[in-house]
């Protein structure tokens, strides 16, 4: 997560009371060595969550130290057992682009949240390839991303201008290993990105869209 994106995730999370936040499945979080890589997201966005008694819950795909809840979102005994936590909010950062399905993992998680709970979610809106193991390109605006949620009520959505790549990648060195694996794979062709577009990722910014979602009543 990139740390204009933590920062704009941490200011919606700040302006809902904590009974409608916890506990909160954070979907795709990663394992504790991997989150480790990224430490503004734990200044930032999950410390003050403990600090106001919210449950966090990191998800992830298999078993690691770190994840709390591991399982496929498209297996429905997962989410019989996610239905058993009683969760209150989810929050799904940078992960869509990495699912060949992200509309049914978004009606999955819009079954998850019950009412009153919210629902926070990024993707990358310019940033380059970067297969983890899979980049579909999924880029969507902040309105293609919304209308991923039709039952969801939009609370805020914006386009966040964050860093560059090379800021990025300075402040987090291991992070260069997902770079050198997008350079060395095969991307598409609709992966290829015009030279100066490439420069302006890496020396100006990249952009996510990320929008903060309630669910109704």
């Amino acid at each position: 997560m990139l740390r204009a994106e933590a920062a704009w995730l941490a200011r919606r999370l700040e302006r809902v009371p904590t009974e409608h936040l916890s506990p909160l499945l954070s979907i795709g979080s990663g394992h504790a060595e991997l989150r480790a890589t990224q430490p503004w997201l734990e200044r930032v966005v999950y410390e003050p969550l403990t600090r106001r008694g919210v449950q966090v819950l990191h998800h992830e795909l298999n078993p690691a130290p770190g994840v709390d809840v591991a399982g496929d979102l498209t297996d429905p005994g997962f989410l019989e057992r996610l239905g058993k936590l009683e969760l209150r909010s989810l929050m799904c950062c940078n992960v869509l682009e990495h699912v060949p399905n992200p509309e049914e993992i978004a009606k999955t998680i819009a079954g998850l949240v019950p009412a009153g709970g919210y629902v926070l979610v990024s993707v990358p809106r310019r940033y380059p390839y970067h297969p983890g193991p899979i980049d579909t390109l999924f880029r969507p605006s902040v309105d293609e991303l919304r209308s991923l949620f039709p039952k969801l009520t939009l609370v805020d959505g914006a386009e966040v201008r964050c860093e560059s790549l090379l800021a990025y990648y300075l402040a987090s060195p291991t992070k260069w290993t997902s770079l050198k694996r997008g350079v060395r794979t095969k991307a598409p062709p609709q992966a290829r990105v015009p030279v100066a577009e490439t420069l302006r990722m890496l020396f100006l910014s990249t952009t996510v869209s990320a929008v903060a979602l309630r669910a109704g009543p």
